[in-house]
């Protein structure tokens, strides 16, 4: 074995150099991981949102609370009943008049106005327990005036329901629940009970 003039191998200086190379990571071998990664994590991500829920679903379930919340504020501000009609396609708010006895349709305010839901979506209304057949949409006329299948008090009570949202050939369903004291939620799958 050579040595050098301080007495040490020469081979010992190879050997630490090609430990050293050995020892670690390249910041290729580095990149390459953390891209794989990456992708692992977006298909997970994408993956729960597929299959996580049905988010348009909740849009309109919560949507439908906000507005009945803001229709129950409205009527106690203004003194007056407020209605929700309901039908096959989707809903829309009535005004109670009072003198003449009749409910007539909110035309002027934009946040009461006739709402549509999404392709796919189907409603069932339950009233004190029985299921209310929703009709289609018609225009009212003098003969076949409108109603409402939910009545906001001006007290801020409501009559109790519950309006299922289910999407056709799908076991998912969200419930827009009201109860009389004018409290109102929405429940999700697990939180539904079947009639």
């Amino acid at each position: 074995m050579a040595t050098s003039a301080t007495g040490t191998s020469s081979n010992f200086r190879r050997r630490t150099r090609a430990a050293s190379r050995a020892s670690g990571f390249t910041l290729l071998e580095v990149l390459v991981v953390m891209v794989i990664i990456g992708i692992i994590t977006s298909m997970a991500v994408v993956s729960t949102r597929v299959l996580g829920g049905d988010h348009e679903m909740d849009e309109q379930a919560r949507r439908l609370v906000a507005v009945l919340s803001q229709a129950r504020e409205e009527a106690l501000l203004q003194g007056r009943d407020v209605g929700l009609r309901v039908d096959a396609q989707g809903y829309d708010f009535l005004y109670y008049d009072g003198r003449i006895g009749r409910w007539d349709l909110v035309v002027e305010d934009p946040l009461l106005r006739e709402r549509t839901f999404p392709a796919g979506l189907e409603a069932e209304l339950w009233i004190e327990s029985r299921n209310v057949k929703l009709p289609a949409r018609t225009a009212p006329t003098e003969l076949v005036p409108v109603q409402p299948q939910v009545v906001v008090m001006a007290s801020g009570d409501l009559i109790p329901f519950e309006l299922r949202l289910r999407r056709g050939g799908a076991e998912e369903v969200r419930a827009v629940v009201g109860y009389a004291d004018g409290k109102l939620e929405m429940l999700t799958n697990d939180e539904v009970t079947e009639r």
